[in-house]
């Protein structure tokens, strides 16, 4: 029974109130704000940060009471909500909170893990880590420092994980994230060494190395490996670097890394590139006409099948260098999306499972889960009827590739799913909304190296507003009329002889770009 200092509140409570609050911040906010001292606006700052900690917290309980509520069909075909214990999960749910919050599939798995993890700690769900949701309650962690602790207990009995986020309770208002790891590592070998061992061998077994596309022509990877294994593999990579900037071949340290990891791994390796045209061998992404753009091998054309999602840009010198290069044949192109099509249903069968033909042109249509938010591979998908078969026939303009999990939640009740002529999969959740996955667009392109440059950026900034550093202002603006530092350039700031150099390829300028007294 709730006290007279308590008072039940129900969703629709939760969400005026955070239309309430939303409403006195943005009121409060103005482009001519003035007056106020730097302790006041620090202040200011501080309790901004302390109503974005409330509001991740009362995002996470919303989370949890959504998450616990499970659609049930009934036998007259009504469908109603059952509300389970917090802590329970239904399966559609990072679904829905995918497209409520804007973000990636595997995001919203792991933010409704957290969240569930931290505010539904208690008697059905014991984690030990509902302190961490108090002082996020209480405007004293955010949500980033608390899932660095939470990631530091994984798998840590909850009344042990209890007993170290009880002692760091004092220092969450004060420590930055790092410092609350390596504090939680000390408490937690300090109470139980043994835990400590055992998370250091799980990740050691875990290790593993992930890419994804960052810009564009560039892929990122993340590895994690043995720290033995990785000083040696460092130390050989290293070593090839400094060749190549020692030799010109690469202009500074990071960019020789990178490349020599490369030459390394493909050089101890038989590697057989097999790239996948989206057009005809003759078509202008391999070949210009020359009467009209002479070739060059450093313009960068479009290709797909380096990995799953949208199409790679590369230098047209390495496509032709590939070692085995086959062409769709006579690939037919959606006119607006750029989608791969079969006009005319030529692939289309009265069976479940489509030819191999058939399941090439999805895949290579689709490129991933076209689920909304999910980059899971094509080549990791089930071919899904989008119109359950066979009152939807088995053709590419009823086929979409999807995960398994989001198979399976396609099959959810409150959930439909459409396709357009053009390929487009529109999503309808539980809640009403409207979401829109597209196919991969296959027309050319090509961006040819001899096109104009873009224009420089302004050599000089407004100094007033863009001086970070005596360093920053040094090179910006007292540098005279040389070479500008580029990215290949180390900092070397000795505090104590009030001396600053810059180490980098180029050499150094002959005059000091730095004033006198630096502002720091």
């Amino acid at each position: 029974m709730a006290t007279s200092t308590q008072r039940r509140a129900d969703a629709a409570d939760v969400a005026a109130a955070a239309v309430g609050a939303r409403t006195l911040v943005s009121e409060s906010l103005s482009p001519t704000l003035v007056g106020g001292s730097v302790a006041d606006w620090a202040h200011a700052l501080s309790e901004l940060q302390a109503l974005a900690d409330v509001v991740a917290a009362a995002q996470d309980e919303a989370i949890v009471r959504l998450a616990a509520i499970e659609p049930v069909v009934l036998e007259t075909g009504e469908l109603v909500e059952t509300h389970r214990a917090p802590g329970h999960i239904a399966l559609d749910t990072p679904a829905v909170v995918s497209g409520v919050l804007s973000v990636s599939a595997v995001h919203a798995e792991r933010r409704v893990r957290d969240a569930v993890r931290r505010a539904a700690d208690g008697p059905a769900t014991s984690t030990g880590l509902g302190g961490l949701h108090t002082a996020m309650a209480e405007g004293r962690l955010d949500a980033y420092r608390a899932q660095v602790v939470a990631a530091e207990l994984e798998e840590v009995p909850a009344e042990v994980a209890s007993g170290v986020v009880a002692s760091l309770g004092p220092w969450f208002d004060r420590e930055d994230a790092a410092r609350l790891r390596r504090r939680t590592r000390r408490v937690l070998a300090a109470i139980s060494p043994d835990l400590l061992r055992q998370r250091a061998v799980r990740a050691r077994a875990a290790s593993g190395l992930r890419r994804w596309v960052d810009e564009p022509g560039v892929d990122t990877w993340l590895g994690t490996f043995p720290s033995e294994d990785a000083c040696a593999a460092w130390a050989a990579i290293d070593t090839l670097a400094r060749q190549y900037v020692d030799d010109g071949t690469c202009e500074h340290l990071e960019r020789a890394r990178a490349k020599a990891l490369t030459d390394l791994v493909t050089s101890n390796a038989t590697v057989d590139v097999r790239v996948q045209l989206v057009a005809p061998a003759d078509a202008q992404v391999v070949a210009a006409p020359s009467d009209v753009t002479p070739l060059d091998d450093r313009d960068l054309v479009t290709v797909h099948g380096l990995h799953a999602g949208d199409p790679d840009l590369v230098p047209r010198g390495w496509l032709s260098r590939a070692t085995a290069i086959t062409a769709l044949v006579s690939p037919v192109l959606h006119p607006t999306s750029g989608a791969l099509t079969d006009p005319d249903d030529e692939l289309a069968t009265d069976a479940y499972r489509p030819g191999a033909r058939l399941a090439a042109l999805v895949r290579a249509r689709d490129g991933r889960c076209r689920f909304p938010g999910c980059q899971v591979s094509a080549r990791f998908c089930d071919l899904d009827h989008v119109r359950a078969w066979p009152l939807g026939p088995t053709s590419a303009g009823n086929l979409a590739c999807l995960c398994r999990r989001h198979h399976r939640v396609k099959q959810r009740p409150g959930w439909s799913v459409r396709m357009s002529a053009d390929g487009a999969l529109h999503w309808t959740d539980p809640t009403g909304a409207v979401r829109t996955t597209h196919p991969l667009d296959h027309r050319p392109l090509v961006l040819s190296a001899q096109d104009p440059d873009p224009p420089p950026p302004p050599a000089r900034r407004d100094a007033e507003t863009h001086v970070h550093s005596a360093l920053e202002f040094g090179l910006r603006h007292r540098g005279g009329t040389g070479p500008p530092v580029t990215r290949g350039c180390r900092v070397e700031v000795h505090r104590p002889a009030r001396t600053y150099r810059v180490i980098g390829l180029h050499p150094p300028r002959q005059r000091d770009p730095f004033p006198a007294t630096p502002p720091f």
